[in-house]
């Protein structure tokens, strides 16, 4: 029996719509939860969406829509390519942990985050190398964070429910 390790970009056609439906999720979590996720270990997590929204068309002849500056989500614009059938493929995030802060673009397709801005330098950082050292920490941790909420995602998604549960609750926010 022979397996065939599947490449991204194959990957990013076959599943990166799940990636499309998780930036949706959190934007319909932030507006209806207040953005605040628990995460396993007790780590508790915000979230909101912040001033770039990157719809994807409803089909190969049809343009993208982005929307920038200001609250993009709380837009007519952004209702109307929701219910229009676009999917959200890039969204820029704010998340912060305890007294950290990350603001960071998610693509939606491949799970990969861009223009990243870690938190501050806190003010133990004495040397080039301790810099790194926390910068590097804060990578880390970022990347759990958003993993970890792909995680609790995925688990909700997967539910045998999800169609009748919150499939239908995120489609009623998305008409409303």
């Amino acid at each position: 029996m022979s397996t065939q390790r599947q490449g991204k970009g194959e990957a990013q056609d076959t599943h990166g719509f799940l990636g499309e439906e998780f930036l949706t999720w959190l934007w319909f979590r932030w507006e209806t939860t207040g953005g605040e996720f628990r995460l396993p270990g007790g780590r508790v997590v915000g979230l909101a969406l912040d001033d770039f929204l990157l719809f994807a068309a409803p089909s190969e002849d049809e343009t993208e829509q982005t929307l920038r500056r200001g609250l993009p989500t709380r837009t007519a614009e952004a209702r109307t390519a929701l219910r229009s059938g676009r999917r959200l493929k890039k969204a820029r995030l704010l998340l912060a942990e305890g007294s950290r802060q990350w603001s960071a673009t998610l693509d939606g397709a491949s799970l990969t985050l861009l223009g990243v801005k870690l938190p501050e330098d806190s003010e133990e950082v004495e040397s080039d190398q301790d810099r790194t050292t926390e910068r590097a920490a804060n990578w880390l941790a970022l990347h759990e964070l958003v993993q970890a909420l792909y995680g609790q995602f995925l688990r909700e998604r997967l539910r045998p429910d999800y169609l009748e549960r919150v499939a239908a609750e995120q489609a009623q926010w998305m008409a409303g």
